[in-house]
């Protein structure tokens, strides 16, 4: 279900829509071959950096990392990055990017590749086919168009009105949420989203409550698998995530409360970590005033503890841990102000990942828990050329992710800061 490659048009932005220093780039249907020369290049592997590196993209694909620069071409362009650093393009492992203006934002952050958890009336699903259709710019997203749960809400029901006979209940059963993946993958679904516990984003839901029993998880692995697809799991609940774990699912989402047992569990499995920390933390609290606001605010509090105890114990077993954001990258709630880079400056000062740990799950964990290591999420020889150069050093400064210099979408510039 992944595209082999993808298109991304880059077009011409309004003024407003940019982040500051950038430019738009001028259209183009085709990648250009660049050499991008004089970089400090992290490749994402967390290998040391390499200095006075040049990169080469041709066809749209990473060409070759050499110490001495090529001979100019009239056919390449050459940048000289100056010492710049050059990080393969960030992975936001779960957002909830819909809108053609979000996605934009995101790319213009440097993610160039995200997987999109939930989707509201199929909107990201929309928006991923312009990206990869090439009429608007923007990552490439892997979608799932929806949220099997319970009680997937009323927007569900409008997209899969055959399940409209569970709408004053539950969906419920091995067999009917079978029936609800077929459902997500007929819709052309990239992964499945599952929820082993009831949302913490919702003062009228409790986050330490099992939702999927561990047969209903099962029953949409096991159908997503025929596809070829994974299955991601919303679990903060102890019991959920366990659940979730012992089904198979591909990766524990948030993970707020998930015991020693499950982590030794997905440590055996080989059960991916995403445990979107900095939504999880004072920066996604909701701004407002209202007594829901204040009850979110409070539970926020009350998560970010057990949280970050259970991430720090993932990363001493060697669990592999993704960034993500959760967030929107739109200006309609609080999560659209979060940023990778907000990620991973948690991970580092509240986990203990190391500089180059941090941005291996901000690149080629991202691409591993996707499945999508052989084409993306480091910078080797062969693979897309997504990549992202900063004037900052990102390994000593996290503030440095926060204003790319130049982003590289599938051998296609896709901004450019003013006089590189």
């Amino acid at each position: 279900m992944f595209v082999a490659g993808r298109r991304v048009l880059v077009a011409t932005i309004v003024a407003g829509c940019l982040c500051s220093g950038l430019l738009a780039a001028p259209p183009t249907a085709v990648a250009q071959d660049l050499d991008l020369l004089n970089v400090t290049l992290v490749d994402g592997t967390g290998a040391a950096p390499r200095k006075g590196v040049t990169v080469t993209v041709r066809g749209g694909k990473i060409g070759s990392i050499v110490e001495r620069a090529p001979a100019a071409s009239t056919d390449v362009r050459q940048i000289d990055l100056g010492g710049r650093y050059l990080l393969p393009g960030l992975i936001d492992a779960h957002s909830h990017v819909e809108s053609p203006a979000a996605a934009l934002r995101a790319l213009q952050s440097g993610v160039t590749t995200s997987r999109v958890l939930g989707d509201t009336n199929l909107q990201a699903m929309g928006t991923r086919d312009l990206i990869r259709a090439g009429y608007v710019p923007g990552p490439e997203l892997l979608v799932s168009p929806g949220h099997i749960r319970p009680k997937p809400g009323i927007a569900f029901y409008e997209v899969y009105p055959q399940f409209g006979d569970a709408i004053d209940g539950e969906l419920r059963g091995p067999d009917r949420i079978a029936e609800a993946t077929r459902a997500l993958i007929a819709k052309g679904a990239d992964v499945i989203k599952v929820g082993a516990s009831e949302r913490a984003g919702l003062a009228s839901t409790d986050p330490r409550k099992q939702e999927l029993t561990e047969d209903e998880i099962r029953a949409a692995v096991t159908e997503a698998a025929k596809k070829g697809l994974y299955v991601a799991a919303h679990a903060h609940a102890r019991e959920g995530a366990a659940a979730a774990v012992r089904a198979g699912v591909r990766s524990i989402e948030h993970g707020t409360w998930v015991d020693d047992a499950t982590l030794d569990e997905m440590k055996r499995r080989g059960t991916y970590f995403v445990p979107t920390l900095a939504v999880m933390s004072p920066l996604g609290d909701p701004q407002g005033n209202s007594a829901e606001d204040v009850a979110l605010q409070l539970r926020t509090q009350s998560m970010m503890g057990p949280l970050r105890a259970a991430v720090r114990k993932a990363h001493a077993l060697g669990i592999t841990i993704a960034a993500a954001t959760d967030g929107s990258y739109a200006d309609r709630d609080d999560t659209g102000r979060i940023r990778i880079a907000h990620e991973i400056a948690m991970l580092r000062e509240h986990i203990g990942l190391t500089p180059l740990e941090s941005i291996t799950a901000a690149t080629l964990n991202g691409a591993r828990v996707i499945g999508i290591e052989n084409r993306t999420g480091s910078i080797r020889v062969g693979l897309e050329a997504d990549l992202v150069a900063y004037d900052g050093d990102p390994l000593t400064d996290s503030k440095a992710f926060f204003e790319p210099r130049l982003v590289v979408s599938d051998g296609k510039i896709a901004f450019e800061g003013a006089a590189l």
